[in-house]
């Protein structure tokens, strides 16, 4: 995700565990290949470290069967199939997403490559606005706006078919790790 220098320090200098923790489960779900994967994951669940190879090729077979395919994802990591009326990526769900960046100065790399709602831009998103709401009031406005105007009609849902669909202990405890984390999040847009 990319701003169009609206920010003008990064916000990734000073975040809190909440907006770390955030960071982590985005580059778990868009890690490309399970080296960046296992590295996030290790961020997520410290007791990784001693797993064995067998383990971590488990999980990448759970984390492409939930989220990638090469059959239909058993979780799809995009906002629309959980909110549109026909489960499609690149819905009205996908492009009110869209909207909803450009209004605030924001935009995806290769907007017409990987969804705008996929879990991962939306976990990044959260945390720059949570990151910013620090220091001015119309990013909190923001980031409540998207959270119960947006977020809280999926994420609970994709959270429960990972759950449910999960072979490995290891996602199912990304999972709760994800729950927890959106328990925060509504905390703070609540505040």
């Amino acid at each position: 995700m990319n701003d169009k220098n609206i920010f003008t320090n990064s916000i990734y200098d000073a975040l809190s565990l909440f907006e770390s923790t955030g960071l982590a489960l985005r580059d778990f779900f868009n890690a490309a290949e399970m080296t960046s994967r296992n590295k996030a994951l290790r961020q997520l669940l410290p007791e990784s470290a001693e797993w064995h190879d067998d383990i971590w090729l488990d999980i990448e077979y759970d984390f492409n069967a939930l989220f990638v395919g090469p059959m239909a994802p058993l979780a799809a990591p995009y906002a629309s199939v959980y909110i549109d009326d026909e489960p499609m990526v690149m819905g009205p769900t996908t492009l009110g997403v869209r909207e909803f960046l450009h209004s605030i100065g924001l935009f995806v790399d290769d907007e017409n490559g990987v969804p705008d709602d996929h879990v991962s831009f939306e976990l990044e998103l959260i945390v720059m606005l949570s990151a910013h709401a620090r220091r001015s009031p119309q990013y909190h406005d923001a980031l409540t706006r998207f959270t119960t105007g947006h977020v809280e009609l999926w994420l609970p849902t994709f959270i429960e078919k990972i759950n449910n669909k999960a072979k490995t202990s290891a996602i199912k405890s990304v999972a709760n790790r994800m729950t927890n984390w959106l328990d925060e999040l509504k905390a703070r847009v609540i505040l």
